[in-house]
């Protein structure tokens, strides 16, 4: 009995079901990072604190936020009232968001590949298979996932750009609900990055039109357009209609803040084309060695891929593909402001390329010479993973590692001895797939972290100061330590008033202050160095002069919960009861059970805060007892007789677990 082919939604929500398996874990075991995440983490807690969501315009410290449109922001705000302030909370929504790029870019691929079928009746392309190839490619690039899981807006905006791109291909087939998937793609664009809509809404009916129009037979091309000059008042209405929300908000915008409304279309977004911001002029260095970083292993199939679509240009498959991944490269190499994200809309249009090729190796099973330089690769990485397993080397991700190493030479292997290419493509798959997932259990998957010092411990014991004492830092600004501190702390003036508060990297203190808590630097390796939290004012000052003798600690008690014995495990404290936490800090953890989810105790990124006193509290540190007040975790105080434990945790008890 012959097997029934399946439904066309089958696909798409399988791959975007396993993309939510593999982007979605872990979103909480490292901080926010500066500036992006901070910022509109900050602006959507005040959306969230709002009675009337601030009459949908932002702000950012009680001041207008004119950076960028609130679409992700007030999505956000909804999951903080319902979820709190975790980092697995704020990560949630924009890592949802963006696992939906995986499913647009099959339904892409199909929509391409009958258009060229219904063209060119040579057509030999399968449907199915280019897009299930495309939809992995994509799920499995590192940059695209790991941006995806941060809080900014890139991974979105992604998303909204191939449902973008996915409504005007079908204006051919099927106008009216084409038309209405662009508008409604653009009015989210809208929402998100408006400069983006209008360059992408470019690119892709340029790229459209091109693969729409018949490169032979003027019959054709005259049907065609005639088709689409009957039904483009019928187009402009729905496609108006789904741009209507965004339209309407930046209405809104600039009549209730007038000029000051602008300044997101010009000097923060158009004007990044003609100058340079905040000295980031690399030029296309950045956006090279972005693609150079994180586009292994598919960058192995660039070449047969550009080549598969060069030989069909002159069907709409072949010249969408080439004229989409032009037009991407246009955009963002003409931005004299370079960041390391604006690459992020590269990654589709390379999938789009490199997916026929991976589908015509499991077609025809011949991999020609991939298998040697898959070899070479996965030899690199087990070297690395012997390295980091003998302690030659710090700080590399030993099982992450492992697994793509092992993937990746068993896949070359099979392939130059002549095994079965599509076992050898399929064990590839699973091993950079499993890396992947390993790869989010680490703190190194938010590398940025490792450039300077933390602020997460700093910042939840300035959040126990009185609010009227004054905080300021040592340096430049760092948004996410006043998100974490729970108040604006602005750059050290020249002229500070005194007393204060003084946030400054470094083991001594300044001139004129006390050094009141000194917190070492994390063990990853980077540019970290030890950060002080300092008492700028009267010396007579005592509440965090000395810290108390360490006492006796007693035996830690067999943990009743059996562990999963998983290589992704943390090491976490238990708590005998739900007790709530003391000091300044109940309101961030009587939210939470005290055994497993616990913000003071888990994760094992961060190093412990040493010399710390705060009178009538405890401290932990994940995996090791410790005496009191001398050490904490995370700038968390635990409750007074607490006994600790030490324990891997798995995904259970708490069945969300493995999302921290």
């Amino acid at each position: 009995m012959l097997l029934r082919r399946p439904r066309p939604w089958v696909v798409p929500l399988l791959l975007w079901l396993l993309t939510c398996v593999l982007w979605l874990p872990w979103l909480g075991n490292v901080p926010l990072r500066d500036w992006d995440e901070a910022d509109i983490a900050r602006t959507a807690l005040e959306f969230a604190q709002a009675a009337d969501l601030n009459g949908l315009l932002p702000t950012r410290w009680g001041e207008p936020y004119l950076n960028k449109p609130p679409g992700l922001h007030l999505l956000v705000a909804l999951a903080i009232r319902t979820g709190g302030t975790h980092e697995v909370v704020l990560r949630l929504v924009p890592a949802v968001l963006s696992t939906a790029a995986v499913p647009l870019v099959v339904l892409i691929q199909r929509e391409l590949a009958l258009q060229s079928r219904q063209s060119s009746p040579q057509f030999r392309g399968s449907a199915a298979g280019e897009g299930l190839a495309t939809g992995l490619i994509l799920m499995t690039t590192l940059p695209m996932a790991r941006h995806g899981r941060l809080l900014m807006l890139d991974g979105a905006m992604v998303s909204a750009t191939l449902l973008l791109w996915w409504g005007l291909l079908l204006l051919r087939r099927r106008p009216r609900r084409g038309a209405g998937l662009a508008g409604a793609a653009c009015g989210a664009l809208l929402l998100l990055k408006p400069p983006a809509a209008t360059a992408f809404l470019v690119v892709g009916l340029a790229t459209t039109l091109l693969a729409a129009l018949p490169m032979e037979g003027k019959r054709q091309r005259k049907t065609l357009l005639q088709q689409w000059r009957r039904s483009w008042h019928t187009m402009g209405c729905w496609g108006l209609l789904g741009c209507l929300p965004g339209l309407a908000w930046h209405g809104w915008h600039l009549y209730s803040r007038g000029d000051a409304a602008l300044l997101m279309w010009g000097r923060q977004g158009f004007g990044r084309l003609v100058q340079v911001l905040e000295g980031h002029d690399q030029g296309l260095a950045v956006p090279a060695f972005e693609l150079l970083k994180g586009g292994w292993p598919w960058l192995l199939l660039l070449p047969l891929g550009l080549q598969l679509a060069w030989r069909r240009r002159r069907q709409p498959a072949g010249r969408w593909r080439l004229a989409i991944l032009a037009g991407c490269l246009g955009v963002v190499l003409s931005l004299k402001t370079q960041l390391p994200w604006y690459s992020h809309i590269l990654w589709p249009p390379l999938a789009c390329v490199e997916g026929p090729a991976l589908a015509r190796l499991w077609r025809e099973r011949r991999t020609g010479n991939l298998g040697i330089p898959l070899l070479l690769l996965g030899l690199v990485l087990l070297l690395a993973t012997v390295l980091q397993a003998l302690a030659l080397v710090q700080g590399l991700p030993l099982w992450p590692l492992l697994s793509a190493g092992v993937g990746f030479v068993a896949s070359a292997i099979a392939l130059t001895g002549g095994w079965s290419v599509r076992w050898a493509l399929g064990v590839m798959v699973v091993g950079w797939w499993v890396a992947l997932l390993c790869f989010w259990a680490t703190p190194l998957w938010l590398w940025e972290l490792n450039e300077t010092w933390p602020t997460h411990a700093v910042g939840h014991l300035v959040r126990t100061l009185p609010p009227e004492e004054l905080v300021f830092i040592q340096g430049t600004d760092r948004p996410s330590l006043s998100w974490y501190g729970g108040r604006l702390i602005q750059p050290r003036p020249a002229q500070a008033p005194r007393p204060h508060h003084l946030v400054a990297p470094g083991e001594q203190p300044l001139s004129g202050c006390q050094l009141q808590t000194l917190f070492p630097p994390s063990p990853q390796p980077g540019r970290q160095e030890p950060v002080s939290l300092q008492w700028c004012g009267p010396e007579d000052r005592t509440s965090h002069e000395q810290a108390p003798q360490r006492s006796p600690e007693p035996p830690p008690q067999p943990l009743a919960w059996r562990t999963l014995g998983l290589p992704w495990s943390y090491r976490g404290v238990r708590q005998p009861s739900q007790a709530s936490c003391t000091g300044g800090f109940s309101s961030y953890c009587r939210s939470h059970l005290c055994y497993f989810f616990y913000p003071c105790c888990f994760g094992s990124s961060l190093m412990p805060i040493s010399k710390v006193s705060q009178p009538g509290m405890r401290a932990c540190i994940c995996g090791e007892p410790v005496s009191s007040l001398t050490k904490m975790k995370h700038g968390c105080p635990l409750p007074r007789h607490t006994t600790k434990h030490r324990a891997t945790i798995g995904l259970w008890p708490y069945p969300w677990g493995f999302l921290v």
